[in-house]
């Protein structure tokens, strides 16, 4: 095997468990509350111990399952390391649109963090350090965030000041979802005002990186990270349209989302298979329904693409966020696009 990924399904949030032949195991993510029963625990049951735990930033969707590891003692004591992100002593949740969940699952995970006494890191911030070393065969090269992100966080979390926990509380995933009128490649192509473009607090704190196993694989974790961020970092380190930064798989950021990604980091990235991790559903919402057809679309035209690319999702995606069999052929914009939950070099 070497290194193995596994995408749980976490609705429309993120959650994977990266494990490698030499006993390291890293979980990115918790996903919502039934992530974690029905997924997390049982895969944590099988391992020793789990080197590191990340939590990338504190959406309820990335953020819900790791309060119910932290909660379940079995599984809290296989932690090595917590990592997250707190601008202070208090941490903010993006809310859900049926108000369900709010600001204070992140101070109630800042609690228990306490309670327990979890070894854990906080602050992470791309000036601060950029390079960790997990375990003799996994390193993480920092992207995100920067300091600045982290304080603009702070300053928001101010207004909200209240706690709560995640127990009981289910993302409804049901029901049906509207049908999108179906549009070619080069009519979403031609629509890109709002890439690149997220606004969000939470987001731009999101903790990315550059995973490299062994010294000679790279993958790239783009949590639901600013490109912008990105961008600025690939830059740091060297990489350029010239010189672009050679990985086995990005995880895109937000769900594929077309405002976390652009034109310009596809010219710093040479990779041929971009991973999408949601269910194609937001609960009460009617516009995040992830990943935006935009963002394949883009990657599918850009000029210095891999000729033939691969899309994996963790989902089998509704209808409308698929296109049309003779596109996928055409040589031009030859893709294949997988539904699997497991991924193994």
């Amino acid at each position: 095997m070497g290194i193995r990924f596994e995408f749980f399904e976490a609705g429309c949030g993120d959650s994977i468990l990266v494990s490698t032949d030499e006993g390291t195991n890293v979980l990115i993510d918790g996903g919502v509350t039934e992530t974690y029963k029905n997924e997390i625990s049982y895969r944590i049951d099988e391992l020793d111990k789990l080197n590191l735990v990340i939590l990338t930033h504190i959406d309820n969707d990335h953020i819900c399952g790791l309060i119910e590891l932290i909660n379940d003692k079995y599984s809290r004591d296989k932690i090595d390391e917590l990592w997250f992100n707190t601008p202070s002593s208090k941490l903010m949740i993006q809310p859900t649109f049926n108000n369900d969940i709010g600001y204070g699952q992140g101070e109630y995970f800042h609690k228990i963090i306490k309670k327990y006494k979890l070894n854990h890191k906080d602050n992470i911030y791309v000036e601060a350090e950029n390079i960790y070393n997990i375990a003799s065969d996994i390193e993480l090269i920092l992207l995100s965030p920067m300091k600045k992100n982290l304080d603009a966080l702070k300053r928001q979390w101010n207004k909200n000041d209240f706690l709560r926990d995640c127990n009981g509380k289910k993302l409804d995933i049901s029901g049906e979802i509207p049908i999108d009128d179906r549009r070619e490649i080069e009519q979403l192509f031609n629509s890109l005002s709002e890439l690149g473009k997220d606004s969000s607090y939470t987001n731009k704190s999101s903790i990315a990186f550059i995973l490299e196993y062994q010294k000679h694989q790279q993958f790239l974790f783009l949590g639901d990270s600013d490109i912008r961020v990105i961008n600025k970092s690939l830059e740091n380190l060297g990489y350029s349209k010239d010189n672009r930064l050679s990985v086995e798989f990005i995880k895109l950021s937000h769900h594929g989302s077309k405002k976390n990604i652009n034109e310009e980091f596809l010219d710093l990235v040479d990779c041929d298979t971009f991973v999408v991790l949601t269910n194609g559903l937001h609960p009460n919402s009617s516009h995040y329904k992830h990943p935006d057809k935009e963002t394949l679309s883009l990657i599918l035209k850009h000029s210095n693409r891999k000729k033939n690319i691969n899309f994996n999702f963790n989902y089998i995606l509704p209808i409308e966020k698929k296109f049309a069999r003779d596109m996928r052929e055409e040589e031009s914009y030859k893709f294949v696009a997988n539904c699997q939950n497991i991924m193994e070099y």
